[in-house]
């Protein structure tokens, strides 16, 4: 089987390497598609530093291909799944509390990391979630994503018909605006790329605005009869994104920090304002089990559709062109898909 393993940063090389054998307890799954994530962007960029060696990829779909003995769920040989490919030990604080979003084992082991730009893995089956419907491959590695944003917008705790302002238009926005309509909300993006604002609107946000020429604050006053947005969760790691999303918050109103930023920023904003007006700002990092399961499902039930954030497939002999191009500012998601040429 061939693998794409990370030596350096810009250094991919296709290996080959035999097909797994499962133990019991375990499946092997053939990758069929995986995602070029941020995360594997930074890791190839070498902004962001895990062990290395290591094979990326985690953002995968593929088929099952054998299952262990003494896995109990009812799984077959050929079944369509979604894999979990962000290790999570069971055993530490964080996952014995219910929150293996925030693991402190993730990434000890680059052997246990990631490892969608392989041609077969072995997995647990709490990492295999079936895929029903007519979703295909590319579409189904977008579960682990969307599942990022169903926990972002749990975590806000939105309620249906609330107003939700988005900051930022790129995968993970746009991932936003569609669970977010899934959840009967009002869903505004602020973007200042005219292509990306389009690219909203035809996504399902009911407005898009540009922060470079709209007044957010008076925008959102108009809009919602005087109170501001319910909600915001922020998917753009331009610093100056954040103080007109928080002019334009309600009071009693969330925030939601939802992207990873590369260097230090502090919160543009004076401290009590946040006590006087009761805000709630907070992060988010991951997904747990549920919100894998949810976007499964509503990828399944064809309640949202990805195919419009496809801008590439890539295969292992043109990966580095992938990168490339899901680097160029120009793409939303690239996708490596194994069985091309």
């Amino acid at each position: 089987m061939r693998r794409a393993v990370l030596v350096a940063p810009s250094d991919l090389r296709i290996e080959e390497a035999p097909v797994p054998e499962p133990g019991p307890g375990e499946i092997l799954v053939k990758v069929e598609a995986c995602g070029i994530c941020t995360l594997e962007q930074r890791l190839y960029a070498g902004s962001l530093r895990l062990p290395l060696p290591l094979v990326p990829g985690h953002e995968a779909a593929g088929s099952i291909v054998k299952v262990g003995t003494g896995v109990v769920e009812d799984l077959a040989e050929g079944q369509k799944v979604a894999l979990d490919l962000v290790y999570r030990c069971g055993e530490c604080y964080y996952c014995r509390i219910g929150k293996s979003n925030l693991c402190l084992n993730r990434y000890k082991n680059p052997a246990r990391m990631l490892g969608g730009f392989s041609d077969y893995l072995i997995v647990r089956p709490s990492q295999v979630f079936p895929v029903g419907g007519k979703v295909g491959f590319v579409e189904a590695s977008f579960a682990e994503p969307l599942a990022c944003c169903i926990h972002s917008l749990k975590r806000l705790k939105v309620a249906m018909t609330e107003d939700l302002l988005v900051v930022g238009a790129g995968v993970m926005g746009l991932l936003h605006v569609l669970a977010a309509r899934c959840m009967g909300l009002r869903v505004t993006v602020s973007e200042p790329d005219p292509l990306r604002r389009a690219k909203a609107m035809e996504m399902g946000a009911d407005f898009a605005v540009d922060p470079a020429s709209v007044d957010l604050e008076a925008f959102a006053r108009d809009l919602t009869g005087g109170t501001g947005f319910s909600s915001c969760v922020i998917t753009s790691p331009a610093p100056g994104a954040l103080e007109p999303a928080f002019r334009a918050m309600a009071k009693a109103s969330r925030i939601n920090i939802y992207t990873a930023y590369e260097d230090e920023h502090h919160v543009p904003l004076d401290l009590n304002t946040i006590h006087r007006n009761e805000l709630l700002v907070t992060g988010t990092e991951g997904r747990l089990q549920e919100d894998f399961l949810q976007a499964v499902r509503l990828l399944s039930f064809g309640k949202v559709d990805v195919k419009p954030l496809v801008s590439g497939l890539t295969s292992f002999s043109t990966l580095d062109e992938g990168f490339r191009l899901a680097l160029s500012g120009k793409a939303y998601r690239v996708v490596l898909v194994h069985g091309a040429a």
